[in-house]
C-alpha cells in the first residue's frame, strides 16, 4: 500500500489524478458455477470488456490509437440506444484496418 503523500506526490508530477487498479481474471465459460456472484451474466460483461482493451491495445502497438478514438466518438453520435460497446469499437477498428 502506498501512503498519501506518495499518491499526492505523484499527482502534482503528473497533473492527473492517481488511481488503483483490479485485476481482473479470466475463466472459460465452462468453469464459471452458478454458485458464482453475477453467474454466467457477470462473465459476459468482463468478457466484451476484455475484447475492447484487446482492441485499445492494438491499436495503441501500431499507433493508431487517436485514429481508433475518432472513430469511436463518430459512430457514437449516431448509435442506437441497443449497440453495444464491443460494437461499436469492433466498427472501428475494421474502420481503420480499411473493411
Amino acid at each position: 500500500m502506498l501512503k498519501q503523500e506518495v499518491f499526492q506526490k505523484v499527482s502534482e508530477v503528473f497533473g492527473t489524478v492517481v488511481g488503483v487498479a483490479s485485476m481482473v481474471t479470466v475463466m472459460d465459460m465452462d468453469d464459471v458455477s452458478q454458485d458464482m456472484v453475477g453467474g454466467a451474466e457477470e462473465y459476459k460483461r468482463f468478457s466484451d470488456e476484455i475484447d475492447i482493451n484487446l482492441i485499445i491495445r492494438n491499436a495503441i502497438e501500431v499507433g493508431k490509437y487517436q485514429q481508433l478514438q475518432r472513430n469511436v466518438c463518430e459512430l457514437n453520435r449516431n448509435r442506437h440506444h441497443r449497440i453495444k460497446d464491443l460494437t461499436i469499437y469492433k466498427r472501428a477498428w475494421d474502420k481503420i484496418k480499411g473493411r
